[in-house]
């Protein structure tokens, strides 16, 4: 049996609910001015461990999968990622890679800039940071064109959005998007789908979980090891059933009946 509210009863809840996302909002702009100086200070520690960073990059599932193989040998170089986040709307963000002298560009810091939609609403707790920030161009200089990583593996075309996705749910056409360079896909985009996603996954889920990323491999390094051990396992089946071939080629074989 259903039930409904009276209409002021609904009202009423409807105005709590307000209340309790506001709550939320102000909880999630503290923890954000409160984070701040402990990330920094955190920062400084991961600084000195050897290859923190492009470990932790990698072993995120949410940016793993834009990284082309190619990308390792600059991603090697990165001593460093800052994020900063406006503590007043903690959905605009700036990403900070810092890298050590390197063979593939002169920057000492790629900047990447999530400037907030100026048709984004009010700050809410249920705020989508990858629909509610624009990316920006980032400026990379390349020591040449041998070098430049998003020209030789250039990010084409683009992800749908979920909306679309959803109003195409009966067709069968597949999204043209081929990840190129991590390079092209997140610091050269501008797309919301692409490089807001990568944003999203650093600004949410890398930086502020960059300990336990480091120490656990990625879900892929896992399923490899899974297809190896699976290999292993077919192997030594192969091994055992040509034992028993050679076992039973060294029986006496029964006599035909005449």
């Amino acid at each position: 049996m259903s039930v409904r509210l009276c209409t002021y009863e609904a009202e009423d809840l409807k105005q709590v609910e307000k209340d309790l996302d506001a709550a939320e909002a102000d909880i999630i702009k503290y923890s954000a001015r409160l984070h701040e100086p402990i990330f920094a200070k955190r920062d400084v520690v991961l600084e000195k461990i050897d290859k923190f960073w492009p470990q932790a990059l990698t072993n995120c599932v949410s940016t793993n999968v834009y990284i082309d193989d190619d990308d390792h040998a600059l991603l090697d170089a990165l001593t460093k990622i800052e994020v900063k986040r406006d503590v007043n709307d903690p959905r605009a963000a700036t990403i900070e890679f810092h890298f050590a002298p390197n063979d593939y560009i002169s920057d000492k810091v790629l900047v990447k800039e999530f400037k907030l939609d100026p048709k984004a609403g009010p700050f809410s707790s249920q705020f989508d940071f990858a629909s509610e920030t624009i990316p920006q161009p980032a400026t990379i200089n390349w020591k040449s064109d041998e070098k430049n990583l998003s020209k030789r593996k250039p990010t084409i075309g683009d992800l749908k959005e979920e909306k679309e996705e959803a109003d195409e749910d009966d067709e069968e056409d597949e999204d043209d998007f081929e990840p190129g360079s991590f390079f092209s896909s997140f610091f050269d985009s501008q797309s919301r789908q692409v490089a807001g996603s990568i944003g999203r996954a650093i600004v949410e889920d890398l930086y502020p979980n960059a300990v336990q990323h480091y120490e656990n491999p990625s879900l892929y390094e896992d399923e490899e090891d899974e297809e190896d051990d699976e290999e292993d396992e077919e192997d030594e089946d192969d091994e055992d059933r040509e034992i028993d071939l050679e076992e039973e080629e060294t029986r006496p074989k029964k006599k035909s009946r005449k």
